[in-house]
């Protein structure tokens, strides 16, 4: 059932007219309200009007009264941020059978028998996130009591959109009547892979974080665009909140997750996201936008020798990394997400962290809205040296977290330890509605309260429309720096090319495709560069009130394995034994995780050298042939020798010595 709006003007206390407008009321389980000519969802169901029911008050207000009303369990499943995926066929998974209740009952006895996943800071989380059996709506939604969602499946929009609203109808039913805020991590990647998998059915705009490459464009309208796309999307299938973007700082070019960030500079990524939340959120959300989760926080460009669980600022340039978030919290951002890593002041991980948490980021920064763990977090205990031979539980790590400041935790599927904690006297009940006070302006931001329902006819013809394609397709385009030439582009029509990592259907749209280097006018080769590196540290698993050994960490003072950001000897060989066949080459270098080097050795190859953020074939090949002069420029600066690297300043930009292209370099035709 659902209200149309309607304008009228009410007296207000003190004599003044105020103008309200009725908003559209989406309700399929409560009954509505007929209150001053204007309607309301009896959301608690005892047939009159509430403060939390009452639109016309403001967010503060509202979440006062209903935070009132709840109980300790109703609260403790808000500070949860847990993982459901649709699936293909968009039906909702309401309960298990007793054979999978048997079976899942065997897997968890398994399961805590060894390691979560193979490697990785959370990859168990992670595999967990996307395929967790236990995550039933009966389990999570009605026992529970989890209200923050994460969706990283895949469906057709109109599957997807059905799904949605049977999640939030079941929602609707529990006593409260409190919606569900969906979250996902970036699903419009030119090529869909890492969190989201499967079949894109959203638009392909950038890649994987969609950031870094738009920064090449230094095109402000066009990264607000990119927000304005991924709000119109993501609300048009339910979902309502966008896991970043991310606004590390790639002051160190080893760091495996630079190429989700921005830019080595951070008044051009504080720019650039200011830009991106001004198109996905707007100026005050409602019913049409979405919400940012700014990560990671406290920014984790620098860490230690590239890698590893510590962040350092050796130059004391920590204050560096904050302008981002001074910028992002200006823009109204109301989430942030604590990173893995700990810090030399504490020795803590950062969401175990007061300081880190409440101090710097709340109380110096001005944070008002809610902080999240990042997946995983909490089973990865709180880092420091004294707990390595004298373990945590998982309950003690939540209350380490909770009073810390931190207001949920992402992934784990526990409330009922946090239930303890409260009557034990260890987690303040106070902090627990502080927290659910943070996190539930979220939902009345997002107008949930009112209409967290979708329509799904309106899903499939908002997702992957013309104009969206169209954009997407000039955002991958930009996503290009040139970085050498010897006159060999733009490419002339009527080649014979002969290509190497590009699909060969793709590139026959540009030129007639040969077998072999031999038979060719022009070689054109596209390869990725990727970390070489020795790490592998196995996760500790924590059963509720088991004790967890840490995960094998290096010491504080420990030197972490060496990370090598070269390309690849092997790949390296082919290219020379292409440019030594003396035709003209094209080398596409696409960069997809850490930053990367490039020695004179290769930069002086003769040769025309191209450096992509994940954009398509397709992309690449109208770049190459002139139909989209380049226009990307580096977000950052690449460094010549890995013993340039090795000097770096982690925490500093800009600072390798003789880099092989500053930043901000880039060629044009």
């Amino acid at each position: 059932m659902c209200v149309l709006s309607a304008t009228a003007l009410l007296q207000g206390c003190g004599g003044e007219k105020q103008t309200f407008v009725q908003p559209e009321l989406g309700a399929r389980k409560v009954e509505i309200l007929t209150v001053d000519g204007f309607q309301f969802k009896d959301l608690n169901k005892n047939g009159q009007l509430d403060k939390y029911e009452d639109w016309r008050l403001t967010d503060d207000e509202r979440i006062s009264d209903l935070v009132s009303q709840m109980t300790l369990e109703e609260k403790d499943g808000l500070m949860f941020h847990p993982n459901i995926a649709v699936k293909e066929d968009g039906i909702v998974k309401y309960d298990l059978t007793e054979e999978e209740k048997e079976a899942l009952k065997k897997a968890e006895e398994e399961r805590y028998a060894g390691p979560i996943g193979p490697g990785g800071q959370n990859a168990g989380a992670m595999a967990m996130g996307q395929m967790r059996r236990e995550a039933t709506a009966k389990s999570f939604i009605e026992e529970k009591g989890f209200r923050c969602i994460l969706n990283n499946g895949v469906a057709a929009p109109d599957k997807f959109a059905n799904w949605s609203n049977s999640m939030q109808e079941i929602a609707e039913a529990t006593r409260l009547g409190i919606p569900i805020m969906f979250s996902s991590d970036p699903r419009h990647a030119a090529k869909l892979g890492g969190h989201v998998s499967g079949t894109q059915y959203f638009s392909h705009i950038a890649n994987g974080e969609g950031q870094v490459g738009l920064t090449a464009g230094r095109d402000k309208e066009m990264m607000k665009k990119y927000g304005e796309i991924m709000a119109q999307e993501y609300r048009a299938v339910g979902l309502h909140m966008f896991l970043g973007p991310q606004i590390d700082v790639i002051t160190d070019p080893r760091w495996s997750r630079n190429m989700g960030c921005f830019s080595e500079d951070a008044d051009l990524t504080a720019e650039m996201a200011a830009a991106f939340i001004e198109g996905a959120q707007g100026e005050s959300v409602g019913s049409e936008k979405i919400l940012v989760h700014l990560k990671h926080w406290p920014g984790s460009g620098p860490h230690r020798d590239g890698g590893g669980r510590w962040l350092v600022y050796p130059t004391n340039n920590q204050e560096y990394h904050y302008k981002p978030w001074r910028e992002g919290i200006k823009k109204g951002a109301l989430a942030a997400m604590g990173y893995y890593s700990g810090t030399l002041y504490d020795s803590l991980n950062v969401n175990y962290s007061y300081h880190m948490s409440t101090e710097v980021l709340k109380k110096d920064l001005g944070f008002e809205g809610a902080i999240c763990t990042d997946w995983g977090v909490a089973r990865n205990g709180p880092l420091h040296p004294k707990y390595t031979d004298n373990p945590t539980t998982l309950k003690e790590n939540y209350g380490m977290i909770f009073n810390a400041g931190v207001d949920q935790i992402g992934s784990d599927t526990n409330p009922e330890l946090v239930v303890e904690l409260v009557k034990e006297g260890v987690l303040p009940e106070e902090r627990v509605n502080d927290a659910v006070s943070r996190v539930l302006k979220w939902h009345f931001a997002l107008g949930l309260f009112e209409n967290p329902y979708v329509d799904p006819e309106k899903a499939v013809a908002t997702l992957q429309t013309e104009e969206n394609e169209a954009f997407g397709m000039q955002a991958q385009m930009t996503a290009n720096v040139l970085l050498t030439n010897n006159g060999i582009l733009p490419l002339k029509t009527g080649n014979k090319l002969f290509v190497d990592g590009i699909d060969k259907e793709v590139a026959a749209a540009y030129g007639t495709v040969v077998e072999t280097p031999e038979e060719a006018d022009v070689i054109i080769y596209r390869t990725t560069f990727a970390q070489d590196r020795q790490r592998g540290f196995a996760p500790a698993p924590a059963k509720p009130g088991q004790k967890a050994p840490q995960r094998k960490t290096p010491g504080i003072g420990d030197k972490i394995d060496d990370i090598d950001i070269m390309l690849f000897s092997e790949k390296l060989d082919l290219l020379k034994k292409y440019v030594a066949t003396g035709k003209p080459v094209i080398a596409d270098l696409n960069a997809t995780g850490s930053s990367c080097c490039i020695t004179p050795e290769l930069k002086d190859l003769p040769a025309a050298i191209m450096l992509s953020f994940d954009p398509t074939d397709k992309a690449v090949m109208e770049v190459l042939c002139g139909n989209f002069k380049p226009v990307g420029k580096l977000p950052f600066e690449i460094p010549s020798s890995m013993d340039a690297v090795r000097a770096q300043k982690e925490d500093k930009p800009c600072d390798s010595e003789n880099p092989s292209f500053p930043f901000g370099f880039g060629l044009t035709y």
